[in-house]
């Protein structure tokens, strides 16, 4: 598993963008991977997915927190009302 600062690998991605890239110029009908890009690619896409999550999850956090930040709780002490 890799550290949440670590750098994600997206060569495979990168590759697969350049050969779709290169696919649609020829004009070509279909784009074959093998087995080992696949699975490269696929590796790749899980580890961005799962930071995504993970970020996501820390931008939730830091939400609620500025929210609570932003709770202003007021008690009000009404003194001695007197009739004049």
């Amino acid at each position: 598993m890799q550290s949440k600062n670590s750098k994600i690998q997206t060569k495979p991605i990168e590759d697969l963008i350049g050969r779709i890239r290169a696919l649609k110029q020829q004009n070509a009908p279909d784009l074959r991977i093998n087995r080992r890009e696949a699975e490269q690619l696929a590796d790749s896409l899980t580890q961005v997915l799962a930071r995504l999550v993970n970020i996501q999850d820390e931008i939730i956090d830091a939400l609620k927190t500025a929210r609570q930040a932003q709770t202003v709780d007021i008690e009000m002490d009404g003194g001695e009302f007197n009739n004049k």
